[in-house]
């Protein structure tokens, strides 16, 4: 059957294996199942709603509620979410339980959970076994990195989202076992590559695109096993060397004239569109080891999945995001290892729970938030299973009375704008254009820099060897957006050993282009 979508008006389908799922998923509480019905919005506008929950790059400082002490947040200092440093997060001295609400029956669902989640406290940054990396988020097992996300396992990376061993490397998105690497996305096992896309096993390359097992190639697309090729051409190494000297790529307008020639060569040249690799019945992009799925991206090793993005090991997965090692799970975004999860964010190793952020190992909880080795609670508050499966029942009749059940959070319940959210990444917007939405924004998202003065990134010099040291201490002004950045100690010996002349575009807006060549 066909539904008409309740924000942008588009057709979508919802099919048999759909409604099947909706059944799947569908809580049974004592005995009797509560159903849930197919969504009212298209998968575009839920992946949207659902995003807004996810800031995964920006941060700024703030003070840790618990200890006063300055830290690194993804929740600015404006925000009323009570905010704790991981150790204090982590720690013993708070219980999640003391902040228990009785449902109101007189309030909507989503009103009592923005209280909840404003009192509950959240963990400023999710790190773990990291070393010199403050300015992270997402970032496991990894040292000396900085403005970088769900990341793990890297060491030197700079300005880097979605990756795994990875080193010394700038500007990379979906990237593994890589080095060396700059404004490059999903690619493998590459070192000393430059804008180097759906790549495996290549070296000093510039400029490639679905290249594996080739050295010394500029401008090329699809080749195999190939040393010194030139706009798939091939070359002697002495002509290869004369012709990218030529580009002078050490200079911006070298470096956007090959960026330039590159693209107009690729939308000249037949090549892959979409990259599925040891998969059956699949469509989207980006997919490995798959069988039975349907519009799933940045994705391995599923089954039955539809509608998800960066997911892996998975079952049974409809509407998800950020996600591994799990099954029946439908509209989540950063959840893992849970089973029979609906609506929830930022939830791990729980099983039986719907409406939940950030708990861990809980089952059978209901609109609760950062519990930890719970069960039978709802709103943070603990009930006998008999008095869990009673007042559910309850909860779902006037969820769906005021329209909220079956429905992920409302975007006003997230702590996040939309310019600040994964969303604004995948799905950019004006101000006036998401306010209309029903989202919010965040006007004043840069804190000013501390700089000796400040110039348009235009005015830089084009030629990386005439950039002065003194450019440490400037602020620049991006030259599409107007936003400020400041070029870090570390980020500026990169561009001097590669070669490669500063940007002149904000971090942000340069993740935002990666994105969208994709």
């Amino acid at each position: 059957m066909h539904q008409t979508c309740s924000q942008c008006s588009a057709s979508f389908e919802i099919t048999e294996d759909d409604l099947a799922f909706y059944d799947k998923i569908s809580p049974v509480i004592g005995a009797k199942k509560y159903g849930i019905a197919p969504p009212k919005l298209c998968p575009d506008c839920r992946a949207q709603r659902r995003l807004v929950f996810r800031n995964q790059q920006t941060i700024y400082k703030r003070k840790c509620n618990a200890s006063g002490k300055p830290i690194i947040s993804i929740y600015s200092a404006d925000k009323p979410q009570n905010v704790y440093s991981p150790e204090e997060w982590w720690g013993d001295a708070w219980d999640a339980l003391s902040y228990a609400q009785t449902y109101d029956f007189e309030k909507s669902f989503n009103e009592q959970f923005t209280e909840l989640m404003r009192a509950v406290p959240h963990i400023s940054v999710l790190v773990s076994n990291v070393q010199n990396s403050e300015y992270t988020n997402q970032t496991y097992d990894s040292r000396d990195c900085y403005l970088s996300s769900a990341i793990k396992d890297c060491n030197g990376v700079l300005y880097c989202q979605n990756a795994n061993k990875v080193t010394d490397s700038m500007d990379s998105s979906f990237c593994f076992e890589s080095e060396l690497l700059y404004e490059s996305t999903d690619s493998y096992g590459c070192y000393g590559c430059t804008h180097a896309e759906h790549c495996y096993n290549c070296s000093d390359c510039s400029f490639v695109f679905d290249c594996i097992g080739c050295q010394h190639c500029f401008g090329c697309i699809g080749l195999r096993q190939q040393k010194y090729h030139f706009f798939n051409q091939p070359c002697s190494p002495e002509d290869y060397k004369q012709k990218v000297e030529a580009y002078a790529l050490h200079t911006w307008e070298g470096l956007e004239k090959a960026r330039n020639d590159m693209t107009d060569f690729l939308q000249d040249t037949p090549h892959e569109s979409t990259f599925l690799r040891n998969s059956e019945n699949v469509t989207g992009n980006n997919i490995q080891n798959s069988r039975n799925c349907k519009e799933c991206y940045d994705a391995l090793d599923l089954e039955d999945c539809r509608y998800s993005s960066w997911i892996f090991s998975c079952k049974d997965a409809v509407d998800c995001y950020g996600m591994g090692e799990s099954q029946v799970v439908y509209d989540c975004i950063g959840v893992e290892e849970v089973q029979m999860i609906a609506f929830s964010f930022g939830t791990t190793g729980s099983q039986n729970c719907y409406y939940t952020d950030l708990c861990f190992n809980c089952h059978d909880c209901f609109g609760c938030v950062g519990l930890r080795n719970k069960e039978y609670c709802i709103l943070n508050t603990q009930y006998s299973k008999k008095d869990y499966e009673d007042l559910v029942p309850r909860i779902i009749a006037h969820m769906q009375e005021t329209d909220e059940w079956g429905e992920f959070f409302k975007p006003s319940v997230s702590a996040f704008d939309y310019n600040e959210s994964k969303a604004s990444e995948l799905f950019p917007l004006t101000k006036e254009e998401a306010q209309a939405k029903g989202f919010t924004w965040k006007d004043n998202i840069d804190e000013p820099p501390q700089a000796t003065k400040a110039i348009p990134a235009e005015r830089l010099p084009s030629n990386i060897g005439d950039i002065p040291d003194d450019v440490l201490n400037w602020a620049l002004h991006c030259s599409e957006t107007g936003r400020p950045y400041k070029i870090t100690k570390k980020e500026l010996e990169f561009y001097r050993q590669r070669q490669l002349p500063v940007p002149r575009l904000h971090p942000d807006l340069r993740l935002k282009k990666r994105s969208l060549w994709r």
